[in-house]
């Protein structure tokens, strides 16, 4: 068995043409030009016969010059017997190695004396004392994202190790698929002849995704189209024996609202799990900025393998930055037994509302009520700052610095007001759709677009009560799922503010494509804990935050969400993103003309709600791994005077982004899941701003593969699994290795030189001797 590394060297084959190309020339006939005393320069018959043959000679020696030089650099190798033997006299080849180590908050189990992260490194540091001068190494963190620790390769088995000893602790989830083809990446632009993958991991079934048919196939094709295909390694470190182990996990948080304003509640939702174990009573903690609050301490009844849901209710006091956590006792896999998400609190919030009905008697305009609930008259400190425009003045400078925008029985957007909507909305911006009777719906179904457009959903007709059987309309209570309308359930622990009981007479007919309500069990036990604060009906203003809202960057659109039904299953309110901002869009006015909502107690919660969601959205303080994190701070800051710090407070330098109009500040490596923060290195006093960067929590699920799926995974020799060094060695010695031997091919290409040397000066030496005696 044979081969070559690099195939396309053998274009030089071509050369060797070029000893045979002026062999031919130096043959070419000449004028022949008598000459008296040519008789005695001419040779005889066997001289010339000898000159002859030498020149020939001389020929296939330079062509096979040509041929093992080619050979050489082409990196020929041999296998089988020949390669044993070549192996046995240099001692192998040199090997190429990626290492992998599932980096997963499920490699931080603590069921025994040492974590499998924790064995990993020990495993890798004997691994390294194997290596030779010679070999490479390159080291990759499993993770949400796939993190490129050593990249190039590097024979620096120094660096290596300082690398390991600095890798940060299990967290976040992990796909080794992905992992596994980034080595074969890799591996395919180093040199050496042997290549290896030692892949780390627990042995859990939800990282490998052995169901996941395509990304095998993917992993497989790349091995195929390898030059050398690499061997792949894999070593369990779990030392986990449990069938079933015990865990318990906290989900990732629902927050009502990312954005609110000083004593205004937020409402934190999740869902605490146990696998395994016997039914059993848990405590779930609430905790502000890592101060734990006892009084919002829960004691929660867990079945075996079951689920419950817990609320909390928070309010500040004052604004700032923060981050919110709830949390369980401590068991054998400490990375799910907390989550956090990040809020922020500002003061009053801006609001525009564009009146369609411009009139003199305010009683009469569209955005009276609306203007009422958000910025009643004579009240200081209001959470929202609400002005009014009417629709014929609305210009591109409104929209400047508004967190929301209320479009109130508008009927119909000039193509300036409307390329300034889509470009405020792109931006982060909000903007609420209140349709009533002076809407056009040819012209606002323009902006539908076939659904990639900035409305939601198109208009249909005006639908009318007298036209239903199911009178009186109203908001369908199971329809409110989304966390920001769960307070206005009729069953939730508020009370439902009315809402529920809101009567409509006539709404537009809004017909969304693939439009889906947001799943939630609605159904799970729900523990409670109200808000036990003290707090006056209206707060007095507040500092500024120092920093204004993120903006959160959203590369693909999601289908539009039905947020609240009517009673009749038509939509009453629809949200679609767009761009970086969102769109709610709604099926009735806002005034008293379709519906009793100006006259019920919910009109202002909700109206403050649609504000602060839209406003929550644009902040972006909580992303998924991978997710950049953004901040818009003013022209005047430096990015060079402010830092990131993330997890085991590993800085991160701050990269500049936006525009001149909005400056902002950006951090692309999020691969790290945990909580994140903005500090000003130039000014200690400055107020951090708190990030939340969320990860897969199925990784508390420790089902381990099953021997099917592992002798499925070892098909087609794609893997070999081994536990100790030593088995990477005595596997390499049974098999049959593949030795390079262009080595070989050297020494003759410098041994057939010399030849070529001698024969050349005895061709030319031999032919004045032959020519010396016919002169005599």
């Amino acid at each position: 068995m044979f081969g070559l590394l690099n195939f396309a060297m053998l274009a030089g084959l071509a050369g060797l043409a070029l000893p045979l190309l002026a062999h031919l020339l130096s043959k070419r006939k000449f004028d022949v030009v008598n000459w008296g005393a040519m008789q005695f320069l001419e040779l005889g018959h066997r001289t010339r016969r000898r000159i002859r043959m030498e020149e020939l000679l001389l020929l296939l020696l330079r062509m096979l010059l040509m041929a093992l030089l080619v050979l050489a650099v082409s990196r020929f190798w041999v296998g089988g017997a020949l390669g044993s033997l070549f192996s046995a006299i240099s001692q192998g080849p040199s090997r190429d190695v990626v290492i992998v180590i599932d980096g997963s908050y499920s490699m931080g189990w603590e069921g025994r004396n040492v974590t499998p992260h924790a064995r990993a490194i020990q495993w890798i540091h004997e691994y390294l004392e194997e290596l030779r001068p010679g070999d490479t190494v390159s080291l990759l963190d499993a993770r949400d994202q796939v993190r490129s620790v050593i990249e190039p390769s590097t024979s620096d088995l120094d660096e290596v190790r300082k690398a390991i000893d600095q890798l940060p602790k299990p967290s976040g989830s992990s796909r080794l698929p992905s992992a596994i083809g980034r080595a074969v990446q890799i591996l395919n632009k180093t040199t050496n002849l042997r290549r290896d993958i030692v892949l780390l991991t627990d042995g859990q079934q939800l990282p490998w995704d052995p169901e996941n048919v395509a990304a095998w196939l993917s992993v497989d094709a790349l091995r195929e189209e390898a030059s050398v295909k690499p061997k792949i390694w894999f070593v369990n470190v779990a030392g986990r024996h449990e069938v079933d182990p015990i865990n318990f996990s906290v989900d990732t948080l629902q927050l009502s609202r990312e954005l609110t304003v000083p004593e205004f509640s937020i409402r934190v939702r999740t869902t605490v799990r146990q696998s395994g174990g016997a039914a059993t009573r848990r405590k779930v903690y609430f905790e502000v900025d890592g101060q734990r609050i006892v009084e919002k301490t829960l004691d929660v009844t867990m079945p075996p393998n079951g689920e419950a849901t817990v609320e909390f209710v928070h309010r500040f006091s004052a604004v700032g930055s923060y981050v919110l956590s709830v949390v369980l006792d401590s068991d054998n896999l400490p990375g799910d037994n907390r989550a956090d998400a990040a809020v922020v609190i500002t003061e009053g919030i801006p609001a525009l509302l564009v009146d369609g009905t411009p009139n003199a008697d305010p009683v009469l305009r569209e955005t009276f009520y609306a203007q009422a609930a958000l910025s009643p008259k004579d009240v200081d400190g209001a959470w929202v700052k609400a002005r009014v425009v009417d629709a014929p003045q609305l210009k591109k400078s409104d929209l400047e610095g508004q967190q929301a925008v209320f479009l109130c029985n508008i009927p119909r957007l000039t193509p300036e007001q409307a390329d300034a909507l889509r470009e405020y909305v792109d931006g982060g911006g909000g903007v609420i759709i209140a349709p009533g009777d002076q809407t056009s719906a040819q012209a606002w179904n323009e902006l539908y677009a076939d659904g990639n457009g900035l409305l939601p959903a198109p208009f249909d007709v005006i639908a009318s009560e007298e036209d239903v059987e199911t009178a009186p309309v109203r908001i369908l209570n199971d329809s409110l799922l989304v966390p920001w309308l769960l307070m206005f359930r009729h069953d939730s622990h508020e009370g439902g503010f009315d809402f529920t009981e809101v009567r409509f007479s006539k709404w537009w007919k809004l017909t969304p494509p693939e439009a889906k309500a947001e799943p939630a069990a609605a159904d799970q036990p729900v523990a409670v804990v109200p808000d036990v604060n003290n707090v006056p009906a209206q707060g007095p203003a507040s500092q500024p935050l120092a920093a204004a809202p993120v903006v959160k960057e959203v590369e693909t659109r999601l289908p539009p969400l039905v947020v609240a039904r009517l009673s009749t299953g038509a939509p009453y309110a629809i949200s679609q993103s767009y761009g970086r901002g969102r769109v709610i869009q709604l099926a009735a006015p806002l005034d008293d003309q379709w519906s009793t909502l100006p006259g019920r107690r919910a009109l202002a919660p909700l109206l403050h709600e649609l504000v602060f969601s839209l406003a929550g959205s644009r902040s972006g303080r909580n992303v998924d791994s991978g997710s950049p994190l953004l901040i818009e701070l003013t022209s005047d800051d430096n990015a060079a005077d402010f830092q990131f710090v993330g997890p085991e407070d590993r800085e991160y330098d701050v990269e500049p982004s936006g525009d001149e109009l909005h400056p902002m500040f950006r951090l692309s490596d999020t691969s790290l899941a945990g909580n994140y923060r903005l500090q000003k290195k130039t000014d200690p006093t400055w107020t951090p701003q708190r990030f939340v960067v969320n990860f897969d929590r199925t990784e508390s699920n420790l089902t381990v593969l099953s021997d099917v799926e592992l002798t499925k995974l070892q098909e087609d020799d794609r893997l070999s699994i081994i536990s100790t060094v030593a088995e990477i060695r005595e596997k390499y010695v049974e098999e049959a290795p593949k030795q390079e031997i262009w080595y070989i091919f050297l020494v003759g290409v410098l041994c057939f030189m010399i030849l070529e040397t001698y024969l050349t000066r005895r061709l030319v030496q031999g032919g004045h001797e032959a020519v010396a005696p016919a002169m005599a």
